[in-house]
């Protein structure tokens, strides 16, 4: 009976752990303009979690260790950090978004509603073990920056009706015009003959010029 207690306690402990390590990816979260702010809530109170974020370039060659060095980040299991990379490449909106902070390859860590910048080498020997500690506690050393809030264009719906009717002035305008052009050319057929010259006219008119000649 004794035991009972103490067994409690340790299931207790490995299911608080499990649960801790399955709450955190073992691998490197693929971040995109789709999905960045609905997985990362970075500008929206970042409920989700602690989130140390690679910005690299896929047409950039020497940044694949930069994702190697996170892939093995992301496999610790006693981390307390989600790990994520976001491709500037093939991600326009996020990389205009962060273009005043980021140079990839650099980490952005979001915490505490604000964000860290890490934008150390990434060709030292060294660097895995840096960027661990930036993110477990290296952060605190640095100047917090505020997250730019995603830009999305909204609809300006009194312009949209300004353009609106005043397209409709101009088709209105383009329609008269053809309208008029169809009715003139009907009425010039039809009243062709009217303004053809007589025969007896035209034999006058004729005399005429032949007499002006001699």
């Amino acid at each position: 009976m004794a035991r009972l207690p103490a067994l409690l306690l340790l299931a207790v402990a490995l299911s608080a752990a499990s649960v801790r390590s399955s709450s955190f990816p073992t691998e490197v979260v693929e971040l995109t303009d789709a999905n960045f702010e609905h997985d990362t809530q970075a500008s929206t109170g970042q409920t989700t979690g602690v989130w140390a974020v690679l910005f690299t370039d896929s047409n950039v060659k020497r940044h694949d260790r930069a994702v190697a060095i996170f892939e093995e980040l992301a496999k610790d299991e006693d981390k307390e950090v989600i790990y994520a990379k976001v491709d500037v490449a093939g991600n326009r909106k996020l990389a205009r978004r962060f273009g005043e902070v980021v140079l990839p390859p650099c980490v952005l860590l979001f915490r505490d509603r604000q964000m860290y910048l890490f934008d150390g080498s990434f060709d030292r020997d060294d660097v895995s073990q840096h960027v661990r500690d930036f993110v477990t506690s290296g952060f605190a050393n640095q100047e917090p920056l505020d997250v730019p809030a995603p830009s999305e264009k909204q609809l300006n719906l009194q312009a949209f009706e300004a353009s609106s009717q005043m397209d409709m002035k101009v088709v209105g305008i383009a329609v008269l015009m053809i309208v008029g052009g169809l009715l003139f050319q009907t009425w010039a057929i039809i009243n062709k003959d009217k303004f053809k010259p007589e025969p007896s006219s035209q034999k006058q008119q004729q005399q005429q010029e032949k007499q002006q000649r001699k």
